[in-house]
């Protein structure tokens, strides 16, 4: 019976190391000023969903369908529409009300991981992946921080919740001015 009480702990007390269930507050701060995000969704053949926007405090870059259906660009070349793109300068309060809802949901997304382990390296070598031409829902964050050793880039998951798609909807309304409604920032 003592034997087993002994293992229970030990398992016990090694489950709460790994699990990090210690109590402690684990909120990520941000690793410098923040002075630039690229943000890219793609869905696949979802029509006109996709977005790419690149935004520094001071300006703009974006590609994106346009909210209103008669400003859609025809290409005769391409004989199809084309992403509008846009460039253009932010005002400090733009930057602010972006940075500032970027920095709220900032500790509840994770850093994207791109440590290979050893099987991912052993399939990576061997194992060609098909080729898709039409693939799924997918968005990149990244973000720019400025620190004493330089500019750091954090490739990020994407925001989820209130505040996530009101991110969304800053960078869309910035680049695609539609009036659309921005919920308000949860705290």
């Amino acid at each position: 019976m003592k034997k087993i009480f002994l293992i229970f702990i030990f398992v016990f007390t090694i489950a709460f190391v790994f699990c990090g269930c210690g109590g402690e507050e684990d909120m990520k701060t941000a690793p410098g000023t923040l002075v630039g995000i690229h943000y890219d969704r793609t869905n696949g053949s979802a029509a006109n969903d996709e977005f790419h926007i690149y935004i520094t405090p001071h300006s703009f870059a974006a590609e994106y369908w346009p909210e209103n259906v008669d400003e859609w660009v025809y290409d005769e070349t391409m004989l199809g529409y084309v992403m509008t793109e846009k460039t253009g300068e932010i005002s400090e309060e733009q930057w602010k009300e972006i940075e500032e809802t970027f920095l709220a949901v900032y500790p509840e997304i994770i850093p994207v991981k791109k440590k290979e382990g050893f099987f991912e390296k052993l399939k990576n070598k061997f194992i060609e992946e098909p080729f898709v031409l039409d693939g799924g829902d997918s968005t990149n964050l990244s973000a720019e921080w400025q620190t004493e050793e330089g500019i750091v880039t954090e490739n990020l998951y994407n925001p989820q919740g209130t505040n996530g798609y009101r991110f969304y909807l800053l960078l869309k309304e910035l680049a695609d001015p539609a009036g659309r409604k921005i919920p308000e920032l949860e705290k």
